[in-house]
């Protein structure tokens, strides 16, 4: 392996750990924040890199592709996977931060309606 692909595939891993990262309010929710993300998407990677080795096998009269190259499959993959949960968690949290404005302009209504109940009853 030359040094310009041992840089790629530094690089590769690098991006793949990146996209993973979730950071918290304290070093230890982030690491553990992180850690989860990884084994979330680790079944996910692994199969997928499977199914394209094989694929690539078979387009390579069975010739196995050198481990540089499964890395890097491996690691794109992740990358994409962790692109994509992290979208995921993202609309979670917007459409949770949604919700909680949608109650707090819900409950002053309701307390101007029950003044106002009252209000009707006293007269």
């Amino acid at each position: 392996m030359q040094t310009r692909e041992k840089f790629t595939l530094f690089l590769t891993a690098t991006a793949y750990l990146i996209f993973h990262l979730r950071l918290g309010p304290s070093v230890a929710s982030s690491i553990t924040g992180t850690v989860v993300q990884l084994l979330t998407t680790a079944p996910y990677c692994i199969g997928f890199t499977w199914i394209l080795v094989i694929l690539t096998r078979f387009l390579h009269a069975g010739k196995r592709p050198p481990w540089d190259r499964i890395a890097r499959i491996f690691f794109t993959i992740g990358i994409l996977f962790g692109f994509y949960f992290a979208l995921y968690e993202r609309n979670e949290r917007v459409l949770e931060q949604q919700k909680q404005q949608e109650q707090q302009h819900i409950q002053p209504d309701r307390q101007e309606n029950q003044k106002g109940q009252k209000s009707q009853n006293i007269n």
